[in-house]
């Protein structure tokens, strides 16, 4: 373990790092016995991008601003941020010398569900062709692939099968799979509510994607079938992942050994009930599975980007970090963050993200992200699916992160103000959206900034001076053509145009497992600011509750 020696950023000639400095002396404080697990900076990275796109890093979905009745919406795989993620995810995939590794969360695979648990459509079949070339050329140097697949469920979920994804991978991979060494899971710590939530592709341990999208068709590229429609073929769901080369993938493939640890602890073979993993390998043996696919592996080091991987074990993989003495702080009226709900005839309530200390210990992401926005100087932007929570059956959260919501409070009520920026899906839960209508996140922001200001009035002139909060648009209409709502599912926060954090954590209260990239270079944020942020506040400042 690192303990408290210099990150490569200390040494003489480095450049100085102080949002990321900021997150690391926040990470020590809350969670010094996982590092290196959990949390860790790596240095030797590099953005995964071509010589003629700088910006390739990014796979942005659908990528179809400014649409227009003149410039409609193309069908299908043919919208130019789904074309380049899917041939970026082939070519990973094919390139594969030693391993291929999967995580995504699915919901039940049941009438009225838009996506599988496993990854579907499109994306299945780009992760197939991939595979094919992969296979094909590990049979002519005789030698094995693995390919680990980890998917997420709620706990009552008895459709997503690993024996039947397994199976579906070797017909369709063909002769070739015999080559392959699958170990595929689904898997639950906690109920219906804590579960993986990671959207990993890591090939080798040499390269990542990352971000928000989900492996599911129907909500980015396909309609679906009646019944069970995403709407992805004419109102797809914007979303952002990023692909990093370098010990960034192998820290981030270490966090889901992590995971695979707990996954083949927990596991039955048979797809019994009372389990907390469904696993499947080529024998349908424990003993078979890949549960640490990165020990050993030593880094490959092709840049010069330090990348900050953080990561979160939601409720039920460990329940504290012991060497924590980690005490958080105070926060006012902290039981105004409670969701109150009846469970019967009993009246019940919840703020355990917001409470439980042990919890913080083991899920330092949130940490990190109030460390880092509590490090901006200038200006804050959040792309996001809500900053409130899903207060509702069955999850029943927290309604906000109190402390995040603080730390943007004190930013724009300090002696020199920082501009906060948040996009958000348009309303309406449980649709890519927790609330019902923009008088939720308005609410919460106005309570926290009122008990720093010491009115009310006071505080609304603080939201109009210093705050922009839209609803998500991605062209001039209101809605997408036939009328159905943008939605948004992006996990992006950015301070000062410099340092910024893209993985699959929300900034509202959440208890799965998760992880992300914190990364601070000034001529990186720029390329994401052109690329994406700059063009959504262009089209969504027009819907604009303030500006």
């Amino acid at each position: 373990m690192r303990g408290m020696q210099p990150y490569p950023q200390d040494e003489v000639g480095k450049p100085k790092t102080p949002y990321l400095d900021a997150v690391i002396s926040e990470l020590r404080k809350v969670s010094p016995g996982l590092e290196e697990v959990v949390w860790e900076l790596t240095s030797g990275n590099k953005l995964d991008s071509t010589e003629d796109d700088p910006a390739s890093w990014i796979s942005q979905v659908p990528d179809v601003w400014g649409w227009s009745k003149d410039k409609p919406v193309p069908k299908g795989a043919d919208k130019p941020g789904i074309k380049a993620l899917l041939a970026k995810i082939r070519a990973a995939v094919a390139g594969a010398g030693r391993s291929v590794d999967v995580s995504g969360f699915g919901p039940p695979n049941v009438f009225g569900s838009p996506s599988e648990p496993f990854p579907d459509g499109v994306f299945h079949a780009e992760i197939v062709a991939g595979l094919k070339v992969a296979a094909r050329a590990a049979a002519v140097a005789e030698r094995r692939l693995k390919v680990r697949i980890l998917t997420g469920v709620p706990g009552f979920d008895v459709t997503a099968s690993p024996w039947a994804y397994r199976d579906k991978l070797k017909r369709d991979i063909g002769a070739d799979a015999k080559v392959i060494d699958f170990t595929i899971a689904s898997m639950t710590t906690r109920g219906i509510s804590s579960y993986n939530h990671t959207k990993f592709l890591i090939v080798d341990g040499v390269f990542v994607l990352h971000g928000g999208i989900n492996w599911m068709a129907n909500f980015y590229v396909e309609d679906g079938t009646y019944g069970s429609r995403g709407f992805g073929g004419g109102a797809p769901v914007t979303d952002v992942d990023i692909a990093l080369r370098g010990p960034a993938a192998l820290s981030a493939g270490k966090f889901l050994d992590r995971l695979w640890k707990w996954t083949c602890e927990n596991a039955t073979l048979e797809g019994e009930a009372g389990y907390g993993a469904w696993l499947s390998t080529n024998g349908d043996r424990i003993e078979e599975a890949a549960q640490s696919l990165y020990e050993g592996v030593e880094a490959e080091k092709p840049g010069t980007l330090q990348v900050l991987s953080v990561g979160s074990l939601g409720y039920g993989i460990e329940k504290k970090d012991t060497k924590s003495s980690y005490e958080a702080p105070p926060a006012r009226a902290i039981e105004a963050a409670a969701c109150y709900y009846r469970l019967l005839t009993a009246r019940k309530q919840n703020n355990e993200t917001n409470t439980d200390r042990d919890f913080m210990t083991v899920n330092p992401d949130a940490n990190a992200l109030r460390a880092l926005v509590a490090a901006a100087k200038k200006k804050i932007v959040l792309s996001q699916q809500d900053i409130n929570g899903f207060a509702a059956f069955p999850l029943y959260h927290a309604l906000y992160d109190v402390r995040f919501l603080d730390v943007l409070a004190a930013k724009m009520t300090a002696d020199t103000p920082v501009k906060v920026r948040i996009v958000i899906s348009n309303p309406g839960a449980p649709d890519y959206s927790n609330i019902p209508d923009l008088r939720y996140p308005v609410a919460a922001l106005l309570s926290r900034v009122a008990l720093k200001t010491g009115s009310m009035d006071h505080a609304h002139r603080v939201l109009s001076a210093h705050l922009q909060l839209a609803p998500l648009r991605v062209g001039d209409e209101a809605t997408w053509p036939g009328g159905y709502k943008y939605r948004l599912h992006t996990k992006i926060v950015l301070v000062d145009d410099t340092a910024f954090y893209v993985g699959s954590r929300n900034v509202y209260p959440d208890t799965t497992q998760d992880h992300g990239f914190i990364i601070e270079d000034a001529a990186a944020a720029k390329q994401l600011c052109t690329a994406f942020l700059d063009k959504q506040w262009l089209y969504s400042k027009k819907a604009a509750v303030y500006d």
